[in-house]
């Protein structure tokens, strides 16, 4: 069976973690956190398997991995910066996480331009830390250590951004392989 490039099963369900969005900045604000962690704990089973769902329908493609990144940010992004205005952390520790996450999305624009196309930087450390972001939006909403655990995140992100950083500017300009 074959799907478009941009509307197939595995985008439609990356799309979910869009959505859910503003339902979890509303649960956060009016502090509903079984209904924010049950959509965190969603988001995070979503992003580990829209990718298997891609190469099951054989739709996998640079729009999908782009929604992927986007959910990803956004989910992180949204969290946070609701977290902070909302009390659940302090400020500072969650400005300094995304002061990285915009260094290593600038990481990816200069991935992106030396490629010459939109494609996924490959990164396992950036996956892993991505996926372990989950666990400390879940312990921020449980008021488990919010402030170290951001923290930890910001210094152990910012090593593997500059680690991003190194392969991006020092592997060779070949394209990556395309995609099955």
């Amino acid at each position: 069976m074959s799907y478009g490039k941009i509307w197939n099963p595995a985008n439609a369900v990356t799309s979910t973690r869009l959505l859910v969005l503003p339902v979890v900045v509303w649960a956060m604000a009016t502090h509903r956190v079984v209904l924010a962690l049950v959509l965190l704990i969603y988001s995070g089973v979503v992003d580990l398997v829209d990718g298997s769902i891609a190469r099951y329908f054989r739709c996998a493609g640079p729009f999908g991995e782009m929604l992927d990144a986007i959910s990803d940010a956004g989910l992180f992004l949204v969290t946070l910066v609701t977290a902070a205005l909302t009390g659940y952390v302090e400020v500072a520790p969650v400005a300094a996480f995304l002061g990285v996450g915009v260094v290593n999305a600038l990481g990816r624009v200069v991935h992106i331009r030396r490629v010459g196309r939109v494609t996924n930087f490959r990164s396992y450390a950036s996956e892993s830390v991505g996926g372990a972001t989950f666990f400390v939006l879940v312990g921020v909403l449980l008021d488990f250590y919010a402030e170290t655990a951001v923290w930890s995140m910001t210094l152990i992100t910012a090593v593997v951004v500059v680690h991003d950083y190194w392969r991006i500017l020092t592997l060779p300009r070949e394209p990556e392989a395309p995609h099955v």
